[in-house]
C-alpha cells in the first residue's frame, strides 16, 4: 500500500497521456494499396485499411473533420434513416447505423484531397511517418504539457492523436482527445506548394515539424477552457480570446512557436489598424462576423482584415496584456481559462494599441 501511495504521489498529469501515432502508417498502407485501382475500390481500401482499425481519435476525426455532412445526411435519408428516425435511437445504435456512411464520405474526401495535391502528399510522407520516432516531437509535447500543468496545476490532459487529413485542419479537440492533422505541419523548404490554395501556400512554410509541439499545447489549452456562462453570447471578442488565450499560454509553455505565422507578422506591423477594425465588430455575435476574422482561409484577402486568423492575434495580445498586468500569475491563468467575462478581461488588460 505504501509503494502504491508513493507511485501515485510521483505521477504528474502527463503520465497518463498517450501519444498515439498508429493511424499514420495505416493511412500510407491504404495510400499504397489504392494506387491504380478504380474509384470505388480506392474508397473501400481506405475504409478497410485506414478507418476500420482506427484509434478512438481517428473515429472522432472522421466525424468532426473528414466526412461531408450534407452528403452523409442525403445518403442516410435515401437509405431510410432520416434525422427523426435516427434521433429515436439510442446513442450506440446511431453510431452503428451511421459509421459506414461516415467512413464512405470521409474516404471520398481524402481521395479528393490526394487527387488535388498529389505531389504535396507524396513529399510529406516520410516526415509524417517519423512522428513517433522523433524525440523532439514526443518529448517536446510532454515537456510542453508539463510546463502548462505548472501554469495551471488543476490541468488533466487527454490523449494526443496524430492523424492524416485533407489539409483542412491543423488541430482540434473531440471527446477522445487532441486530434492533430499531421500533414499540415510536415513540409520543409523543398516541399512543393504550388498545388495548394493561396492560404496554404502562405501558411504552410511556417507550419514546421517542430511547431507541432506548440500546436499540441495550444489544443491542450482548449481542453482546459471552460464553456461560456449561461446567457453569454459568443461574440467575436469572446471567440478571439478563446483562440488567443490558447496561443498565449502555449507560448508561455513552449516559447514563441508561432512567431513567424502570417497573422503574427501582419499583426505586429499593423497592430493599431487591426485593433481599430476589431473594436468596431468585437461585440457582434454570429458566424458571418467570426469568419471574417478567424478560420477564414477561403475568405478573399481584402475581407480578412489583413491576414488569415488575425482574430487569434488580437486575442493573443489581449491575453498577454492581461497576464503582464496581473500580480498573481497563477490566478491570471485560471481567470483566462475560465473566461467568465470577456469584456472584463479586456478592460483589466488595458490593451489599447
Amino acid at each position: 500500500m505504501l509503494l502504491i501511495t508513493i507511485v501515485l504521489a510521483l505521477q504528474t498529469p502527463i503520465d497518463s497521456v498517450q501519444i498515439v501515432t498508429r493511424d499514420i502508417p495505416n493511412f500510407w498502407r491504404a495510400y499504397d494499396q489504392a494506387a491504380g485501382k478504380d474509384s470505388a475500390e480506392r474508397v473501400r481500401i481506405f475504409e478497410r485499411v485506414y478507418f476500420q482499425p482506427g484509434s478512438p481519435g481517428l473515429r472522432d476525426w472522421i466525424r468532426v473533420r473528414l466526412m461531408n455532412p450534407d452528403t452523409v445526411r442525403a445518403r442516410l435519408a435515401r437509405a431510410g434513416w432520416p434525422k427523426a428516425r435516427l434521433d429515436s435511437l439510442p446513442r450506440d445504435s446511431v453510431k452503428k447505423v451511421t459509421a459506414p456512411f461516415y467512413e464512405r464520405s470521409a474516404a471520398e474526401q481524402l481521395l479528393q484531397a490526394l487527387a488535388q495535391y498529389p505531389r504535396y502528399y507524396s513529399a510529406v510522407r516520410a516526415t509524417t511517418l517519423a512522428v513517433d520516432t522523433n524525440s523532439r516531437i514526443t518529448q517536446g509535447v510532454r515537456r510542453g504539457l508539463t510546463r502548462l500543468a505548472v501554469l495551471y496545476p488543476e490541468a488533466r490532459f487527454p490523449n494526443v492523436y496524430f492523424l492524416i487529413g485533407t489539409l483542412s485542419t491543423g488541430g482540434t479537440t473531440a471527446q477522445s482527445g487532441m486530434l492533430i492533422g499531421t500533414e499540415q505541419s510536415a513540409s520543409d523548404p523543398a516541399t512543393p506548394l504550388d498545388e495548394l490554395p493561396d492560404w496554404a501556400r502562405k501558411n504552410f512554410p511556417t507550419h514546421t515539424f517542430e511547431s507541432l509541439v506548440g500546436l499540441v499545447v495550444h489544443e491542450a489549452v482548449h481542453t482546459q477552457q471552460k464553456p461560456a456562462p449561461e446567457g453569454q453570447h459568443d461574440t467575436l471578442l469572446r471567440h478571439a480570446l478563446g483562440e488567443g488565450i490558447a496561443d498565449f499560454l502555449a507560448e508561455l509553455a513552449v516559447g514563441s512557436w508561432a512567431a513567424n505565422a502570417p497573422r503574427q507578422v501582419y499583426g505586429r506591423a499593423h497592430e493599431h489598424d487591426v485593433w481599430v477594425d476589431f473594436q468596431d465588430e468585437m461585440e457582434i455575435a454570429g458566424d458571418s462576423i467570426i469568419r471574417m476574422w478567424m478560420y477564414n482561409g477561403m475568405v478573399p484577402p481584402e475581407k480578412n482584415h489583413g491576414a488569415i486568423d488575425i482574430g487569434y492575434w488580437v486575442g493573443y495580445r489581449i491575453a498577454g496584456a492581461y497576464y503582464a498586468r496581473a500580480k498573481d500569475k497563477r490566478a491570471a491563468v485560471r481567470e483566462l481559462l475560465e473566461l467568465r467575462d470577456a469584456e472584463a478581461i479586456l478592460r483589466a488588460s488595458g490593451y489599447a494599441p
